[in-house]
Parts: structure tokens; C-alpha cells; sequence
């Protein structure tokens, strides 16, 4: 029986990796590397390749097998904790019955759920802590890897083309997705780095170079704001200020307009770190976007269906082939209209509440500050990139880990009482 144990255990394991190796576009960038296999642009999106169909099915069905099995759905806790993001996911599958492409939205729809689901079998089986050492570790090697790579195939490692060209994208197919996903790698670390863990410690220090090298001024932007605002609530935390619920919002509230002066003075910001104020190029993407967002401003065009649209020749003609807004809030316009964008919001904003709430109970709190700082970065960049709700990206999978509860905030004490020592030989364990 014992043994049985065990075997149960490393399987659970190893699906946990392989889930996020796969999310982590290891998988896609070994595929790159033959030309022959590589689907580009529009042809690459609407058909997907099989590889990513099935391992996308892989962590679909297996965590659907689980659930069912030990019942997990009907459990009211966890519609009572997680009623919001089912909301939202709600909106997403409605947009599929009045979608312009309905097949293109019902397969959207299915990727996102296996996202969610793997997210899900993550949140249920592991423990806070382990996950931030486990993912942040994971980055940060796989940036080391890139840089590996780099000296052999440096036309897949380096953007080839264009005003980036030069920058270093690593494994992930952007490089400001690679420098953002490295930034939320240091920031999962930082409790680590704090306490002098090696492992941390180097991986941080890659995910670092990583960012440099690509040349993205959002990278380090993430970086810094990232760990002033960690150093900050944790200061709060470490003060006790937290345990008036006044005094903290208060400081919060401060905090909150300390961002907002800055961002008021954005373009001297920019021109500081050498960008125009358009954002490469954004706004003007944004312009080009607006008449067809006017057009579907309440139902959107069903998820991810636009750019598969006569709707979308306007754009097309006079900019070409992107596959998405440059921007999560445009995009979701784009999918499901001013509908889905007030959900996309109202999940925003209950995730940030749920770990300012968790921080005043949790024995676990630097772990549950750097939730909180991760997901309001999260929020900010996908103003500029479409992070959420992209379910082909890194960071939405750790935005959905971020935000899936399974366990009561007063379950926390003996999670983090067990694992105060973290095993490096085998951190998700």
C-alpha cells in the first residue's frame, strides 16, 4: 500500500511538470526549430499543430478525471470562493453561441479551460510556497537554457527582424513576454532570495540577464515596481500595521496614489527609458481597432474569433496580421464586448481583495504579498500585452493559480508550518 503511495505521488508529479513545461512553451520551442513542423501567423492560429492539441487534451482531461472523481464540484466552498472567476468563464462560453466563428470560439474556450483546470490541479495538490520555489526555479533554468541555446541556434533564441531585432527572446516565442514571465519569476523568488536559498538565488540571477538582454523596458519596469511595492506591503506586514484594518488601508490607499502620480506623468516616464509615448506602436494599433470595437461594443465577436472575421480586413489591410490587440482590455472588447470586459474586471478586482484579505490572517503572508503585487502588475501590463485572458500564455496560468482557492485562508498556518524548509532535490514534493 505504501508503495503504491509513492507511485501515486510521482505521478502527480511528473504530470505537474510535464503540464508546466508545456506552458512554458519548451514544447512549442523544440517544434520551432524544425521549419518544417512551424505553423506561421493566422494558418498557425487557426489551425493550432497536433502536438499542442494534444497536450493541450492531456492536461484538459486529466484534471477533469480528478475533479470528477473525488468530487471536487460539489463542494459549495468552492463555488462560494471562486463564484467570481466562474462569472467570468461564464461570459467567455456565452460569447460562443452569438461568436461570428463559432468553431474558432469553441476552441478557444476548451484551451482556456484546460489552462484553468491544470491551474486548478496545481492549487489543490501543492501548497503555496511550493509553488512560487517550484515555478520561479523553473523560469529561471529555462532562461538559463536559452541562453545555451542562444550559442547555437541563435536565429530562434534572438528576434531576427524589425525594431527589436537583436533583443534576446530566449524559449518564449515574444520578447516582452519572455522579459515579463522572467520578471514574475524574480518576484515569485523574492521570499527565497531573501532568505539566501542558492537555488533562488541563481535562478533569479538568469531571469535577470534575461531581462536585460531583451532590451524590455517593461521587464525591468515589473522588476523594480514589483519589488518596491513587495518591500512596501511586507514593511506594512512587519510593522504590524496590517492588524488595523484602517491604518493599513490607509497605507494602501497611499501607496495607490503614489502609483497614480507617476502614472499621470507616464510620457516623461517613457522618454526617460528611451520609448515614445505611442508604445511602439500600440495607440496607433489601438485606432485602427477602434471602429470594429464600436461596431460589437455590447456582444464582442466571440472569443478569440475576430481576426477570422470580414470584420477584421479593415485592420488587416492597413497593418497586416497580429492575432490580438496588444492589449488584454481591447482584446476582450474584441471577444466579448463591454459584457465580458466588466467580468474581466470584477475578477481583477476580487482577486487583489482576496490576498489583501488572506495577508491580515495568513502565517504565510510574504508568499500571499507577492501574489498581490504580481497580480496588480498583472493588470497594469495587460494594458500594453495580452496577458489575460491569453490562454496560450505563461502568465495567465499563473494568474489562475493566483486566484483558484481550494482551501480556507485559516487552513494557511499548518501549510506553512510544514514546509519552512524547502526540498531543492524535489521542490514541487
Amino acid at each position: 500500500m505504501k508503495t503504491l503511495e509513492i507511485r501515486r505521488s510521482t505521478l502527480r508529479d511528473a504530470f505537474a511538470l510535464f503540464g508546466l513545461i508545456f506552458y512554458m512553451n519548451v514544447i512549442y520551442f523544440f517544434m520551432a526549430l524544425s521549419s518544417s513542423s512551424r505553423l506561421r501567423g493566422m494558418q498557425n492560429d487557426s489551425e493550432g499543430n497536433f502536438v499542442n492539441q494534444v497536450c493541450g487534451l492531456i492536461t484538459f482531461a486529466v484534471p477533469l478525471y480528478f475533479f470528477i472523481k473525488y468530487k471536487i464540484y460539489l463542494r459549495k466552498s468552492f463555488y462560494h470562493q471562486n463564484l467570481v472567476f466562474i462569472f467570468f468563464l461564464s461570459t467567455v462560453l456565452l460569447s460562443v453561441f452569438w461568436s461570428h466563428e463559432p468553431s474558432i470560439s469553441l476552441k478557444r474556450f476548451i484551451a482556456m479551460l484546460s489552462t484553468v483546470f491544470f491551474a486548478g490541479f496545481i492549487v489543490y495538490h501543492y501548497r503555496v510556497q511550493q509553488i512560487a520555489f517550484t515555478v520561479g526555479c523553473m523560469i529561471g533554468l529555462f532562461s538559463l537554457m536559452g541562453l545555451a541555446l542562444a550559442l547555437v541556434f541563435p536565429e530562434h533564441t534572438f528576434a531576427q527582424e524589425g525594431a527589436r531585432q537583436g533583443a534576446f527572446k530566449g524559449i518564449f516565442p515574444e520578447k516582452n513576454a519572455g522579459a515579463r514571465i522572467n520578471a514574475i519569476a524574480i518576484l515569485l523568488l523574492l521570499p527565497y532570495v531573501y532568505r539566501q536559498n542558492r537555488l533562488a538565488l541563481v535562478c533569479a540571477f538568469f531571469s535577470l540577464v534575461a531581462v536585460i538582454l531583451a532590451k524590455s523596458a517593461t521587464g525591468l519596469v515589473l522588476i523594480f515596481a514589483g519589488a518596491a511595492s513587495y518591500w512596501y506591503f511586507l514593511t506594512l506586514v512587519k510593522l504590524r500595521v496590517n492588524k488595523s484594518r484602517s491604518v493599513f488601508l490607509i497605507s494602501t490607499l497611499i501607496y495607490i496614489l503614489i502609483f497614480l502620480i507617476i502614472y499621470a506623468n507616464y510620457e516623461l516616464f517613457l522618454s526617460t527609458l528611451g520609448r515614445d509615448s505611442t508604445l511602439t506602436d500600440r495607440t496607433r494599433i489601438w485606432e485602427l481597432l477602434a471602429p470594429s470595437i464600436d461596431a460589437e461594443y455590447i456582444k464582442g465577436y466571440g472569443f478569440g474569433a475576430f481576426w477570422f472575421t470580414p470584420s477584421a480586413d479593415y485592420f488587416l489591410q492597413r497593418w497586416g496580421y497580429i492575432g490580438n490587440a496588444h492589449s488584454g482590455y481591447k482584446e476582450t472588447l474584441l471577444n466579448g464586448g463591454i459584457i465580458q470586459l466588466v467580468a474581466l474586471i470584477a475578477l481583477f478586482f476580487h482577486a487583489l481583495l482576496k490576498q489583501y484579505k488572506i495577508i491580515n490572517s495568513s502565517f504565510a503572508t510574504q508568499y500571499h504579498v507577492g501574489a498581490l503585487v504580481i497580480i496588480a502588475l498583472m493588470i497594469i501590463s495587460n494594458y500594453v500585452a495580452y496577458v489575460i485572458p491569453n490562454y496560450r500564455s505563461t502568465e495567465f496560468l499563473i494568474f489562475c493559480i493566483l486566484i483558484i482557492s481550494f482551501r480556507n485562508p485559516s487552513s494557511v498556518r499548518n501549510a506553512y508550518l510544514d514546509t519552512q524548509s524547502v526540498r531543492l532535490s524535489s521542490p514541487l514534493r
